[in-house]
């Protein structure tokens, strides 16, 4: 009984201690965090604006919603059931019916940004590109009809003009060279201000930086470096401006992937880097068509093997695959076999890179280039022509005449493609139908097959595989074809 008391008296003696433990805790912690005894602590209680405030009202003003409208003709084949009757009994098909193409308005939305007082605006090339009428819609509601300055498929950009009865905000352009992953990003758009949904901002990080990926072969651009966010990019943000913490555009928001499949974002965008935008816009924003430097080369990346192999040291760099005759590089003395290292005076690091090198600086400027070869270090100088001028302006008719020498129709090689065709993916083109009679039929290329190089020029794309053709069609002896079929590569030589 003693012992029962004795214990329930140190019980409530403990449970008194624990009480005033926590009141004189409580009163420790409130004098901590208190203005008085620790003014830096006042964040705890302050409500502070975020910085992002200061960057969406400095940058959405200029930032404006288009509205792209075409007209598309659908044409619809006729089904007739007793097709094989007619052929069976009378030798040939029943007389056709002809319908007329259904013409439907097409139209999309996306976002632009002022680069100029007087009404410049900068998109993507895929808002617009086809359109045959363009709105703009200004933050204050104000709409306009648009002017395609300039437009560049190889970089996905446009330029646009609108007459406005005043000056308009114009954003402040930063450089996208100076960026670092894990810096702020913030994306705005301006995607669908009839519903409502105008001046949209979202954040992130930059993820990366030097992205290569494809989208498609009417948006896929030729000239790739983007930026990878995870700040959203939504439906109808194509277009709009990517912006550093001081507000500054360091990209031009393009394109979102999902690896999933399905229609949302999961935090994986791509942006266009401002100073691509830079090197077209004079050429655009006044109506030209873009000028590019060329040198007249095929190259290729630096395995590991490779930088192995020839005791580079480093992967950095690019390997000349081929010269092609009478151009830039040729006269310079570049020969299959060399490393590029430098470019004037820059480190090469990919192909990717040293193309929009050479492409960035302007025709006819001399180029001074550092290369490897036989192991030792040579200088060589370069004056670069004008692309357009030296592979010609890839027309579609102009296309279709120069492709009949080779006979095939192909596609960039995608996974979907692949599967549908049963066959592995790998980069490069897909046939997916081979004239008869024609010099690739005669060799035994087959729909299906993945061209994967072109007289060891590396495929990655139908741009590459457009280029290499447009440049040997006048070639006189055969073409070595590296293509991938049943799962084995297989070379091919084909005579024009």
């Amino acid at each position: 009984m003693f012992k029962l008391r004795n214990s329930g008296f140190f019980v409530f003696f403990a449970l008194i201690f624990i009480f005033l433990g926590i009141i004189i805790s409580s009163n420790f912690n409130l004098s901590f965090c208190s203005k008085e005894a620790y003014p830096e602590k006042s964040f705890i209680f302050k409500s502070e604006e975020s910085p992002f405030v200061k960057v969406a009202e400095m940058v959405s003003p200029s930032v404006v919603n288009i509205s792209a409208e075409k007209v598309l003709e659908r044409r619809y084949h006729e089904y007739f059931p007793f097709d094989e009757f007619f052929r069976r009994f009378f030798g040939e098909r029943p007389p056709e019916r002809v319908i007329p193409p259904e013409k439907y308005k097409s139209s999309s939305l996306g976002s632009g940004f002022i680069i100029k007082e007087d009404g410049h605006i900068l998109t993507n090339n895929h808002v617009v590109a086809g359109a045959d009428k363009i709105w703009v819609r200004l933050p204050d509601g104000s709409e306009y009809k648009a002017k395609l300055m300039g437009a560049d498929k190889e970089t996905d950009l446009a330029v646009l003009k609108i007459d406005p009865d005043k000056k308009l905000a114009v954003v402040t352009l930063g450089d996208s060279d100076s960026i670092k992953v894990g810096e702020w990003a913030i994306a705005i758009g301006n995607p669908f201000p009839q519903l409502g949904l105008d001046r949209t901002v979202t954040v992130g990080v930059i993820s990366a930086v030097g992205r290569n990926l494809y989208l498609g072969e009417d948006i896929t651009p030729y000239y790739q470096n983007y930026i990878q966010t995870d700040a959203s990019i939504n439906p109808g943000n194509s277009g709009g401006p990517l912006v550093n913490i001081r507000g500054e555009v360091i990209g031009i928001n393009s394109a979102i992937t999902n690896p999933t499949g399905m229609k949302f974002n999961i935090g994986i965008g791509f942006a266009l880097p401002i100073n691509l935008a830079k090197s077209v816009l004079p050429d655009l924003m006044a109506g030209r068509k873009v000028k590019r430097g060329y040198l007249g080369v095929y190259i290729g990346n630096v395995t590991f093997d490779l930088a192995e192999a020839l005791d580079l040291g480093s992967t950095d760099g690019v390997i000349i695959n081929q010269v092609q005759e009478n151009t830039p590089a040729e006269k310079a003395g570049l020969k299959r076999g060399d490393v590029v290292i430098e470019f004037n005076g820059k480190k090469v690091k990919d192909v990717q890179q040293f193309m929009l090198m050479v492409a960035e600086t302007p025709p006819e400027n001399e180029v001074k280039l550092k290369v490897i070869r036989d192991g030792k270090k040579i200088n060589l100088e370069a004056k670069l022509t004008n692309k357009a001028d030296f592979i010609g302006e890839a027309e579609p008719e102009k296309e279709k005449e120069t492709e009949k020498w080779i006979g095939l129709e192909v596609v960039t090689s995608t996974k979907k493609l692949a599967a549908q065709y049963k066959v592995k993916w790998v980069s490069g083109v897909l046939v997916i139908s081979v004239e008869p009679g024609s010099p690739a039929e005669k060799k035994g290329i087959k729909p299906g097959d993945i061209i994967m190089e072109i007289d060891q020029g590396e495929v990655k794309n139908l741009f590459d595989y457009e280029e290499i053709v447009l440049s040997l069609k006048d070639r006189k002896k055969a073409i070595p074809f590296l293509i991938l079929r049943n799962s084995n590569t297989i070379f091919l030589a084909i005579k024009p």
